[in-house]
């Protein structure tokens, strides 16, 4: 408890740039407003699991947790000044207003999703964002408050408005085939798809999916890729190579796997040149930044 209430009790980062301090300022105004729009649609959510009111946590076991996860490393990812370590991030990758960035998202880190959402408004960056529904635990993993309604919250409030350019299940082979409790969730996919207003895809198997994500970025000049969460997609289908890529900012020229159609989307922009923000170890990413990260066992409410 000690843990928890220190990290709830942190004192406000202030960055350097501006313009990262903006980004922190604007995810922060987010978290109210998603806060508020999750107690209302999941009423008997344990406030317990996310004490910073943030709305980016979520819960262990549910229909759309498909791998373990870590409670820390989603408070971590949730502070509103994960956006100004993204917007530093960023900068440093040299983008520009006005450039294009493409971001490939699970469900799985809502924090990082947002803070690089938050952050590309703020810079005035466009987006190619792919989105998935597939999350672990801890993630945005309540179907009744996934990523995409989390998002429609925030354009209906006025705060901010993103366009998802595609959704797509996530999961094994990006079909959804299992979750956490081996339960076949595709069904509940397909209806919350059903819902939705977006360009939605369920691939017959990974290579199709890759060659959808691939088709989306190579229609805009990217800059800059963002890969949030663990995606075969992102890291590539080997999960032990994907391990060794470094944290946050990968800056080309960096050696690279030889060309084949699962080594990840990383692989592929750094080939032409274009750096990456590879967000799946959150200590990293906090030690880049000086945030805290907290420790200790998960929690057993």
């Amino acid at each position: 408890m000690c843990l928890v209430l220190a990290l709830a009790a942190r004192s406000a980062c202030a960055f350097e740039d501006a313009r990262q301090n903006a980004a922190v300022d604007l995810m922060r105004r987010c978290e109210a407003v998603l806060w508020e729009e999750k107690l209302r649609r999941v009423p008997d959510f344990d406030v317990r699991l996310d004490p910073d009111r943030t709305g980016l946590v979520g819960e262990e076991f549910t229909a759309l947790a498909t791998t373990p996860g870590s409670w820390h490393d989603k408070r971590a990812a949730a502070q509103p000044e994960m956006a100004g370590a993204l917007a530093g991030y960023l900068i440093r990758a040299g983008v520009r207003e006005g450039d294009w960035i493409g971001i490939n998202a699970t469900s799985s880190y809502p924090g990082f999703t947002m803070a690089a959402l938050c952050a590309a408004r703020t810079l005035k960056l466009n987006t190619v964002f792919v989105l998935s529904y597939g999350a672990s635990m801890y993630g945005g993993t309540l179907p009744q408050f996934t990523v995409p309604v989390m998002l429609d919250a925030l354009r209906e409030r006025g705060v901010m408005d993103v366009k998802i350019d595609a959704l797509t299940p996530g999961g094994m082979d990006d079909r959804m085939r299992r979750n956490v409790l081996d339960e076949d969730v595709l069904p509940l996919v397909r209806r919350l798809m059903s819902e939705r207003r977006e360009t939605c895809m369920i691939p017959a198997d990974l290579r199709m999916s890759m060659a959808f994500r691939q088709m989306l970025f190579a229609a805009k000049p990217i800059t800059a890729f963002i890969s949030c969460g663990g995606s075969w997609l992102s890291l590539g289908r080997s999960m032990e190579e994907g391990a060794v890529l470094p944290h946050g900012l990968i800056m080309p020229p960096w050696p690279v796997k030889p060309k084949t159609w699962d080594r990840g989307l990383i692989m592929d922009f750094l080939e032409k040149g274009v750096p990456c923000i590879h967000l799946l170890f959150t200590k990293g990413v906090c030690r880049d930044w000086d945030l805290p990260h907290g420790t200790g066992p998960e929690p057993n409410f």
